[in-house]
């Protein structure tokens, strides 16, 4: 990624508090949605360690599939972990309203009721259970300090 596309690239800030409609659909934030691109895509993986997921626009997973192939002919094992990721991920378009059908196994993995938080994350969104969500800054990070807090 050279420079001027650094500076023009826009990123996902804030977080947002959001119901699921009664057909379990969920509203992109308005300020959101000229970020996603056309088609209005977006990739959601199930994080594997944490109940939540992460939600990546087409541009951003085209970006990952890139590292990926830059990387090489992936072994045996690095083809399982693709092949468990991509397994349980989903591919979903934005409605007229802005709003996606997340599946079911997907929002039970974010152990989603009716009520979900979508933050930002700069180049994705995570989305969380509401009763799952701690907003608290990380106590013992370093890199993050650093490059939010320190200098230029």
């Amino acid at each position: 990624m050279n420079t001027s596309e650094l500076i023009s690239e826009e990123l996902f800030v804030g977080s947002f508090h959001h119901s699921l409609d009664p057909k379990r659909r969920l509203i992109v934030p308005s300020m959101w949605r000229s970020l996603l691109g056309e088609p209005s895509r977006l990739y959601v993986l199930p994080h594997p360690d944490r109940p939540c997921l992460y939600i990546y626009t087409l541009a951003e997973m085209n970006r990952r599939l890139g590292q990926l192939r830059a990387a090489g002919t992936p072994d045996a094992e690095d083809e399982q972990a693709i092949r468990a990721m991509t397994a349980s991920a989903d591919a979903l378009l934005t409605d007229v309203q802005g709003r996606v059908r997340i599946k079911d196994e997907l929002l039970a993995h974010a152990e989603v009721k009716t009520k979900v938080v979508l933050v930002g994350t700069l180049t994705r969104i995570e989305l969380w259970s509401e009763e799952h969500f701690d907003l608290a800054l990380p106590t013992a990070s370093s890199l993050a300090e650093n490059t939010f807090y320190g200098g230029y």
